[in-house]
């Protein structure tokens, strides 16, 4: 007898990406602990079938639901290459609603990570490497010294990581934000250092 398929499920047929972006959402509310190919297909309304076409095994597509949220946790994808205020944007966009469901995810992934999966381990070490090029790019291109841009890139994302997660446990607005914006002002002043004389202030 055949499966009888709906609108929704031959929708998701042949849409790769969008099987995936279904089923992160369903990791972010629910966490990856638990997490089996039927319950996902029973969440994102495809048949078990898909999921395995597209994605081989649970680990398959546990691993790359773990790339697209470390992905998109610290980095904001459409971050215009002239914003003026780079760092605020990411922390902006890391502490709304959405941003804070990814660090969240985020945080329990690097905490599987460091109790020695060794999948989830280099997936975490991948994209803090990708992340950190990343940022020292964008670093050097608002004129950062190349030699100096890696290390302040890796010390900018560790303190932002550890603000975002003193915020997801203890909700204390003010105090974080007030850390935040005492980081955002050395950058600033240490950026100072780097633009010539006569050059103005982005903003």
């Amino acid at each position: 007898m055949n499966e009888h398929v709906d609108g929704r499920k031959l929708r998701f047929e042949h849409r790769r990406d969008e099987v995936l972006r279904a089923a992160t959402e369903h990791a972010l509310d629910h966490g990856l602990a638990g997490l089996s190919l039927r319950k996902v297909a029973e969440t994102v309304g495809v048949s078990h079938a898909t999921l395995v076409h597209h994605f081989g095994t649970k680990d398959g597509l546990v691993a790359e639901i773990v790339d697209l949220v470390l992905a998109r946790s610290l980095t904001v994808p459409d971050l215009a290459d002239d914003d003026p205020d780079p760092l605020g944007t990411v922390w902006e966009r890391g502490t709304s609603d959405d941003g804070r469901r990814y660090v969240r995810l985020f945080t329990a992934i690097t905490g599987h990570a460091m109790h020695g999966d060794p999948a989830l381990r280099d997936a975490v070490a991948r994209s803090m490497r990708q992340r950190t090029a990343l940022l020292a790019a964008g670093l050097t291109r608002h004129g950062c010294p190349e030699p100096e841009a890696t290390t302040l890139a890796t010390s900018l994302l560790s303190t932002l990581r550890g603000l975002l997660v003193d915020l997801l446990v203890t909700d204390e607005e003010e105090r974080v934000h007030a850390a935040f914006a005492d980081l955002a002002a050395e950058l600033e002043r240490r950026s100072a250092r780097w633009r010539p004389a006569s050059s103005p202030t982005p903003g």
